[in-house]
């Protein structure tokens, strides 16, 4: 929740309405009380200006500041995280910046692993440069989707077939009904973030009070 509440204040608390642009779990860290916060906000893009070479070894992200800094296309090294990044963000070969939604949808993917115990690796392949019209055609949402990591369309697939949740939750989260209901609420939080559609997907402001509400 704590991730969430970052996220939100940068994207709603600024004039220039930010976008962090890597949101993945090496950027999400652990106070002394374990309160989530949100790490590497703009730090690589602002190193990169300053003339460091070698950025990754000192920020090890590609986190970005909304419109107060030019936009970088990922190196090889970011695309190591692109099974956090939104489907439209494989677009154009990778060069489409990021937005709040993609934020969104990075930190609905960070969700599902943490309810999963499951890691999102093994994403589907980027979408190649020849296959960009379809995404604009009436196929589109049906690339979009195709496009989401394999642990999304897995969560998806199982609500749809109606699994117990006990195949798909980690079992450390389902020591009561009472747990078992604000599991399944995180569930719908997190595949709403995760909406192939960019305009589907809520504001972090409105997931953020979605996760207060269930943790309350």
């Amino acid at each position: 929740m704590g991730a969430a509440r970052g996220l939100a204040h940068l994207h709603e608390c600024s004039p220039r309405r930010f976008v962090h642009g890597e949101v993945k779990p090496s950027n999400i860290l652990l106070d002394v009380d374990y309160n989530a916060l949100v790490a590497d906000f703009g730090l690589t893009r602002l190193l990169t200006i300053a003339g460091c070479t070698d950025v990754y070894s000192v920020a090890g992200s590609g986190g970005i500041m909304g419109g107060a800094l030019p936009y970088a296309r990922p190196t090889a090294l970011m695309d190591k995280s692109s099974a956090y990044r939104a489907p439209e963000a494989h677009a154009l070969g990778g060069s489409q910046p990021p937005s709040q939604k993609s934020d969104v949808y990075s930190f609905g993917v960070l969700l599902l692993e943490l309810l999963t115990g499951k890691s999102p690796e093994h994403a589907s392949p980027s979408v190649s440069s020849s296959s960009v019209p379809s995404l604009l055609g009436h196929n589109g949402q049906r690339e979009l989707e195709q496009q989401a990591p394999e642990l999304v369309r897995w969560v998806r697939q199982g609500f749809e077939d109606v699994r117990p949740l006990s195949e798909l939750a980690d079992a450390t989260f389902l020591r009561d009904a009472t747990a078992r209901k604000e599991v399944v609420a995180a569930f719908h939080v997190a595949l709403g973030c995760v909406e192939a559609d960019p305009e589907r997907r809520p504001r972090m402001k409105a997931v953020s009070e979605s996760l207060d509400k269930i943790g309350a």
